[in-house]
């Protein structure tokens, strides 16, 4: 009995020692592991298994730390995660912080652990190479292994403040997204809902695309081991270079192995619809404008000199010969608001590596046609261009291109160029012919053409990049004369040069039909430093008449120097000498835009004693300062002021038609060719015109301003008479005042007076006009009164009475208005007046009045010996007896003393005396 109570006490003993030991063991364990999630060496020990299972698993090199580890509720929390490529810097991603939370319990139900990550502030940067991500291996073997030693399923996964970069070295893009999102597995699919919240993409380091904001929605699901993805897009983003009109808005979807999207904006300028991506194609239709293209082309945001739209239409074929399809049309295209034609389009076809294109092309009527190909194996393609209709330009108005009469052939082979072309241009007045024919190379950045200009040789040898240099260029005539010699020196930045008139005159009467009546040459002698053009221009043995007058320039030097860079040229002591005068200019300064227009200048230019005329009217030295100027968003403008150092005149001060030529004389010195020119300009004399034609002699005093716009200018000031004579032919008139005074909006109307007086016999006899040149009064007046046609019988042959009737003088009141203000005042008076005179001062006077009881026809002869004798003659050439005799003494102006013989031969006597009171 006690020997089974001592059996039955130790197997109690022994059991409760086994639970004891089990409950130590495993509170041992437990221990050991809890410790275990502390202890720095196990942490080593885990990071470095995370390491082996990257490197042979997904092809990358590990680097963390670990912040903390629970083995009881399965978690892994690690900081500073870094994952490399290890063949290369293809892609990197690295986080701040990594969360893992797995399940026991789910490991020992299931086999596998339902994993679920959320990465904070993560970073990833990827190389695209052939349009695929390098880093997309990479993702997809961490979707299939996990950094953990046993078996997982990714139930989610989510990233917070995260970054996504990839760049692609061939094309020098890049894109960069800044995105949050969440992903859920459900079933057999991942459901992603993803954020962007700021984008941008990038082509030689502009932006090209920014401010993405969009929300994207997939879902990625494995059917049959193939990759099925659904996923839905609606966002916007705004388009760099489309200006104010960039913002854009996309939606669209993709299902399976197809997606349609739509990109427009909110003016439907730009409208990118469909897009249609398929298993066997890609289709694209686009519309946007013109300035769009140029803006990307140039890789600037300003604005483009190119206007119109663009229409294009894509078809891709993806299969293994990657067939295309597709036409451009562009419609409206302007350079600088130069029209360059209405529609242009070109149809374009890919199959078996080789591309064929079509090129129609229409401007005002005037058709091009092109075909071409294109060898992807072999880097070689062809492109011919000829005209179908004839072609002409607005410039070249009278010179036109037949039909079939323009050939171009250009072939590209391993990155050359070379061009074969001929036309033929006609004059349509003089049916005058010019060929045009010869060749041109492009390959390594060097530029060689030659060819004909009819019998004219041209060569022209140039580098284009990295910077532009013409080694040498050279133009002959059908004698072998040289025209154009441009050589480079040795270093390539010192280059000579010299440009023959001949040629200058032959090309300006050709384009713009004026002959320009020069002889010598211009020297340039030009250098090359720092991206800026230094050169000196200097007149060689040159006489270049100016137009509009005689005089001409025989000489001229000045140094420019031109910034490529920032579009500014200088020119430096300009100093052109004339026959007559001297140009000078100390410094002028003149910047460009990208275009070549022109935005500022300045140039002060000083006039020294110039000769200018009018065609053989007016002669004049002039004197003075002008100041040519621009400024930004605002057109040119001169100002200055000219002195008249002495001039003549030779034609009628009053004659509108003289003053119109005057005003068209400034507008063509001062004006450019559809350029607004606005001018602030003072006109004076400092001696006085001589003013001497058949009519009027007097000096003139003139100041006046002009001012507002060249194309419609306003004159301001006054001419004014110091002086002279208007010459009658009997006896002048002296002018005592004499004044056209302009005002603003009369430039060809100004206001006239003129007071003109003489003692004639015994009348004092004043000649007024008063109102302007188009509505004026002429007023005749005598003291002791006489009528209009009395005065100008006095003025014309000295009689005051009705000796010459009223029809010859009314004749003369009549063209009196027409005389005065005539612009050749020589012709009328040849015309009317002298006839009337002889070579002594000796006047027939007729009468046709009715000698009523005498009868016949009377005369008078008229002898002047000096101005105070005077002696008359008339006779009744019916009656014999019939003659009277006057003989008068002007004793002074007021007393004339008259000896009288009548008719009946008596004798007397009269003494005329007169007061003013």
């Amino acid at each position: 009995m006690s020997v089974e109570l001592n059996i039955r006490y130790y197997n109690s003993t022994y059991k409760d020692m086994v639970k004891k030991i089990f409950f130590a063991l495993l509170l041992g364990i437990f221990g050991v592991i809890f410790f275990a999630q502390y202890d720095t060496w196990t942490h080593k020990k885990i990071i470095i298994l995370l390491q082996k299972i990257a490197q042979n698993y997904l092809g990358s090199n590990f680097l963390c730390t670990i912040e903390s580890i629970n083995f009881f509720y399965p978690s892994l929390i690690l900081n500073d995660v870094e994952m490399r490529s290890v063949d290369s810097d293809a892609w990197v991603w690295r986080c701040k912080k990594c969360e893992i939370t797995c399940s026991w319990i789910q490991l020992l139900c299931k086999g596998s652990m339902d994993q679920y990550v959320i990465i904070n502030e993560f970073e990833c940067t990827s190389r695209v190479d052939n349009f695929y991500l390098a880093i997309e291996s990479h993702f997809m073997s961490m979707m299939q292994k996990s950094l953990l030693p046993f078996s997982v399923e990714l139930k989610s996964i989510i990233f917070k403040n995260s970054h996504f970069y990839a760049y692609d070295e061939a094309y020098n893009s890049e894109i960069s997204l800044f995105f949050n999102s969440s992903s859920l597995r459900i079933g057999h699919q991942i459901k992603t809902m993803m954020s962007i919240v700021d984008g941008q993409i990038k082509y030689n380091k502009e932006n090209y695309i920014e401010n993405i904001t969009t929300d994207v929605s997939f879902s990625i699901e494995y059917i049959d081991d193939k990759l099925n993805v659904e996923s839905q897009v609606a966002g916007a983003f705004v388009l760099s270079h489309m200006a104010n009109q960039g913002g854009c808005y996309i939606t669209g979807g993709w299902k399976s192995d197809r997606g349609r999207f739509s990109v427009r904006n909110a003016y439907s300028s730009l409208v990118i619809d469909p897009i249609i991506i398929t298993e066997r194609e890609l289709r694209i239709n686009a519309h946007f404008p013109l300035p769009y293209v140029a803006r990307c082309c140039m890789n600037s945001i300003t604005d483009q000199a190119v206007d119109g739209t663009m229409q294009c239409s894509v078809k891709i074929c993806r299969g293994a010969e990657c067939t295309v399809d597709g036409q451009i049309v562009i419609e409206d295209v302007k350079f600088n608001n130069y029209h360059m034609c209405d529609a242009g389009k070109i149809i374009f076809g890919r199959h078996n590596n080789e591309w064929k294109m079509r090129l129609a092309l229409t401007r005002y009527n005037q058709e091009y046609t092109g075909v071409g190909y294109w060898d992807e194996h072999t880097k070689k393609g062809e492109f011919i261009v000829k005209n179908i209709t004839e072609i002409y330009s607005h410039a070249l108005s009278q010179w036109r291109v037949k039909p079939h009469k323009f050939f171009a052939h250009f072939i590209a082979e391993q990155g050359s160029i070379t061009s074969n072309y001929e036309t033929i241009i006609t004059n349509t007045l003089s049916d005058e012919q010019r060929c045009l024919k010869g060749n041109f190379s492009f390959a390594h950045n060097l530029f060689i053409a030659q060819g004909l200009l009819d019998q004219s040789q041209f060569f022209v040898d140039m580098t284009i990049l990295p910077q532009f240099v013409v080694n040498q260029c050279s133009y002959k005539d059908k004698e072998e004369k040289q025209l154009i010699m441009i050589q480079s020196m040795n270093d390539n930045q010192h280059i000579l040069g010299s440009i023959s008139f001949p040629f200058i005159r032959s090309l300006i009467n050709d384009v713009l039909h004026y002959d320009i009546q020069a002889e010598g040459s211009i020297d340039v002698d030009m250098q090359y430093c720092q991206k800026k053009i230094f050169a000196d221009i200097t007149l060689h043995d040159a006489t270049i008449r100016l137009p509009q007058t005689y005089n001409f320039v025989d000489g001229c030097n000045v140094h420019c120097v031109y910034d490529m860079v920032n579009g500014l040229a200088v020119l430096e002591n300009l100093a052109i000498s004339l026959h007559t005068g001297n140009v000078n200019c100390l410094r002028a300064t003149a910047s460009f835009d990208k275009y070549g227009s022109l935005v500022f200048a300045h140039a002060p230019i000083i006039l020294d004693h110039c000769l200018l005329n009018i065609k053989q009217d007016l002669f004049a030295i002039i004197s003075g300062n002008l100041l040519f100027s621009k400024v930004p968003s605002s057109s040119s403008r001169v100002v200055g002021n000219i002195i008249i150092d002495k001039a003549q005149l030779k034609e009628n001060l009053f004659s509108g038609v003289i003053q119109n030529q005057l005003l068209s004389y400034t507008h063509s010195v001062f004006s450019f060719p559809h350029v607004s020119l606005q001018c602030d300009l003072g006109i004076e004399t400092e001696s006085p015109i001589c003013v001497d034609t058949g009519f009027l002699q007097t000096n003139a005093q003139v100041n006046l301003r002009i001012q507002k716009d060249t194309q419609d200018p306003s004159v301001v000031g006054s001419v004014i008479l110091n002086s002279g004579i208007l010459k009658f032919p009997y006896k002048p008139l002296y002018i005592s005042k004499g004044v056209i005074t302009f005002f603003p909006g009369q430039l060809f109307d100004p206001t006239i007076e003129l007071v003109a007086r003489n003692k004639i016999k015994k009348y004092d006899v004043i000649l007024q006009v008063e109102g302007s040149l188009l509505t004026h009064h002429i007023a005749l007046d005598a003291t002791p009164l006489l009528s209009e046609e009395q005065i100008v019988g006095l003025l014309l042959v000295g009689a005051e009475e009705n000796s010459l009737n009223s029809m010859m003088p009314a004749l003369i009141v009549q063209n009196l208005k027409s005389f005065i203000f005539s612009n050749n005042q020589s012709s009328f008076f040849d015309k009317y007046f002298k006839p009337l005179l002889g070579s002594f001062n000796i006047n027939l006077v007729p009468s046709f009045t009715d000698q009523t009881g005498r009868g016949g026809l009377r005369g008078a002869l008229e002898i002047a010996v000096d101005d105070r004798w005077h002696a008359i003659i008339q006779k009744n050439f019916s009656l014999t007896e019939d003659t009277k005799f006057e003989l008068e003494f002007f004793l002074s102006d007021d007393i004339t003393l008259r000896a009288i013989r009548d008719e009946r031969r008596d004798l007397g006597g009269e003494v005329e005396m007169r007061w003013k009171f």
